[in-house]
């Protein structure tokens, strides 16, 4: 049977069939290749700065810790080690110290703590001392090379090994090298800028996150100690890229920290800046010795604020769980001090330093809160490090 037109049914349906077959084909040309650029991500909407920093935030959370050392040199045997600290009266120094100490102890040491009191006279006598002692090596925690510039100087002339536990070589402002080792961050590299690019950028992170990019920042700094400025500096760097942040500074002293004024001081700058819904300390010491107490009271009027600390130390774990402070980002004082002492044994042996594995985490109420009555010490990936370290040095 035959069509109107003289053609077959089936003749019609092959030449529709074609004729849509050319015009998809043709309108490919002008659709076909949007759908090539959206299959290659090339049209896909870029994030959002908001949606970045959220992204930031989440991976924060997760923690950066890498894998713990694997070999290592034996202990070497009858050492004597100065540990001076920068001041026993801030847990952020105390406690990382009395890590070091255990560890020299673990390995067969013998170790002296000292307390620096916060003083650079003190460090510079204690290290003398050290140097009168006949210490084989000083441990510096927490203060930095150039305060004590002349002492080490002295000290590495009389054969005396130097080593940085949160602490500053002097070459970080462009002075000659003193310490014989610090502890490393994998990529990072040193503690300077690990602590800037990683760990304060975190701080920043959170806190623009958190107030969903109106976050309006009372920061309390002190430039006493450079590891406390690469911290503030870092804050700032990451808050700046929050064009609709504000932020409003006040720098503090050693002695301010000593002489109880922090919690004045955050009263005033709560006062002078009503808008404010955050507030920074520069380490956990800070909200102990008031600036908790300033922000608690505010609360207690009405005010919303987020009150940011660092290192994770056991009473500002406690602080979280009861609201005073908000967060925390994650600095290990225990593994810190473990670390120190493999690294002063690779000293020792004449071994270079490793990457001792550690990073950083942010942890809050509903997140990554360590258990009551403990600080924190890192990702699962750094549980053991106590038996790690015993492993590598041969000891029981």
């Amino acid at each position: 049977m035959k069509s109107i037109s003289g053609k077959s049914p089936m003749r019609l349906l092959v030449a529709a069939a074609v004729s849509l077959l050319l015009v998809a084909w043709s309108s490919g040309i002008a659709g076909g290749a949007t759908q090539l650029q959206r299959a290659s991500g090339k049209a896909k909407h870029p994030l959002t700065y908001l949606q970045k920093i959220q992204n930031q935030l989440s991976a924060d959370y997760k923690g950066s810790d890498r894998s713990l050392p694997k070999t290592g040199p034996l202990a070497a045997k009858g050492k004597s080690v100065w540990v001076i600290s920068c001041t026993q009266a801030g847990a952020g120094c105390a406690l990382p110290a009395a890590a070091a100490v255990a560890a020299g102890k673990a390995i067969g040491w013998n170790m002296t703590l000292v307390d620096g009191k916060y003083d650079p006279s003190v460090w510079n006598q204690q290290i003398r001392a050290a140097v009168a002692a006949k210490a084989d090596a000083i441990v510096l925690v927490a203060f930095d090379c150039p305060a004590v510039q002349g002492s080490l100087a002295a000290a590495k002339a009389a054969g005396v090994k130097i080593y940085g536990l949160y602490a500053l070589d002097c070459d970080d402002v462009g002075g000659a090298k003193l310490f014989d080792g610090s502890l490393q961050y994998g990529p990072f590299g040193s503690y300077a800028h690990y602590i800037e690019s990683a760990y304060a950028k975190a701080i920043g992170t959170y806190a623009i996150a958190r107030e969903h990019g109106k976050a309006r920042v009372i920061e309390l700094r002190s430039d006493d100690l450079l590891i406390v400025k690469h911290i503030s500096n870092g804050f700032e760097k990451q808050f700046a890229t929050c064009k609709t942040c504000k932020l409003y500074k006040k720098t503090f002293t050693g002695a301010d920290f000593l002489g109880g004024k922090l919690q004045a001081f955050t009263s005033a700058m709560l006062t002078q800046h009503p808008d404010a819904n955050v507030v920074v300390a520069p380490y956990d010491a800070a909200i102990l010795l008031g600036m908790g107490a300033a922000v608690d009271q505010a609360r207690s009027q009405g005010r919303h604020l987020l009150l940011l600390g660092g290192e994770g130390l056991p009473p500002n774990i406690d602080l979280i769980r009861k609201g005073t402070q908000t967060a925390g980002f994650g600095l290990p004082s225990g593994w810190a001090g473990w670390a120190a002492i493999d690294g002063l044994n690779r000293v020792f042996a004449g071994q270079p330093q490793v990457d001792a594995g550690i990073g950083h985490q942010t942890f809050d109420g509903g997140h990554n809160l360590p258990p009551a009555g403990g600080g924190y010490e890192g990702t699962p990936k750094s549980t053991a490090y106590q038996a790690n370290y015993k492993r590598i040095w041969g000891v029981r």
